[in-house]
């Protein structure tokens, strides 16, 4: 016979499938800390009370990670939690330097319960009415094809936002996106024709499109290189700001979209 185990703090033999039992889980949002090029940088943990608030946040980067990286993750975590946060009293930040195991294990859970299956007859019902549906449509689309000018109106709207696709693909047309987001705190001001240049201590990316993983990457921003705005901008939403992106011509003649800031520092600057 198995005794179960008198120790309340130890789970027992028979016990041990319902852990749930003695176990609670703790609400947490993660968030992952990019550097200026958007690769990953550190991750950050807040871990919150029942009422959804703060009372503490863990910073977790490799060991390796130099200092300069290290102070960039504690500015973008703490510029994180005083953004989207609230409590009556200061979280504690702890900074986890670890080691990663280059062999993780695996953990095995329970597959998910589908639920009930739908009966025999649903797919061949919904695949027939699917069928008639389709033969319906195209019955139509092909009387308007000969006798009619809606079909002639589409393929004009369809010829239309391709114009308009082509032409936002380069710089002939007026890009100027704000996707309903509030200015940038730390974007300095410019606009199209303006000169700027990068601030000296940084190097990012230009991409073919805007976004920090959008696109692809054409070149690479250092040593305070200077560019002309030639298109923009385009408002995207960062850590904790708004992330404003302009269409630049580089001396050189090289095009992309680069950005005018993160959710903490300033990136670019006009040329008086």
């Amino acid at each position: 016979m198995v005794e179960a185990v008198s120790n309340p703090g130890i789970l027992s033999v028979i016990r041990r499938f319902g852990a749930h039992t003695d176990l609670q889980g703790i609400s947490a949002d993660y968030y992952n800390l990019v550097d200026l090029q958007g690769a990953p940088l550190a991750g950050l943990l807040v871990l919150m009370d029942r009422r959804g608030r703060p009372v503490r946040a863990e910073i977790h980067m490799k060991d390796t990670a130099t200092d300069t990286l290290y102070e960039m993750a504690v500015r973008q975590a703490h510029s994180l939690i005083t953004a989207r946060y609230r409590s009556d009293g200061s979280i504690r930040l702890y900074s986890l330097r670890v080691q990663l195991d280059t062999d993780p294990l695996s953990v095995h859970p329970e597959a998910p319960d589908r639920g009930a299956r739908a009966p025999a007859w649903f797919f061949p019902v919904v695949g027939g009415a699917l069928v008639v549906l389709f033969a319906l449509i195209s019955g139509w689309f092909l009387n308007e094809w000969l006798t009619g000018s809606p079909v002639r109106v589409f393929a004009d709207s369809v010829n239309s936002d391709i114009g308009a696709l082509t032409a936002a693909s380069g710089n002939s047309g007026r890009i100027q996106e704000t996707n309903g987001l509030p200015p940038s705190r730390h974007a300095i001001p410019m606009a199209v024709g303006d000169r700027a240049q990068l601030l000296p201590e940084y190097r990012i990316m230009i991409r073919t499109q805007a976004g920090a993983e959008a696109g692809e990457i054409v070149t690479y921003l250092q040593n305070a290189n200077r560019m002309t705005i030639i298109n923009g901008p385009i408002w995207l939403q960062g850590n904790s700001d708004t992330i404003v992106w302009w269409y630049v011509q580089l001396d050189d003649g090289t095009e992309g979209w680069a950005p005018a800031n993160t959710s903490e520092l300033i990136l670019l600057q006009p040329l008086s």
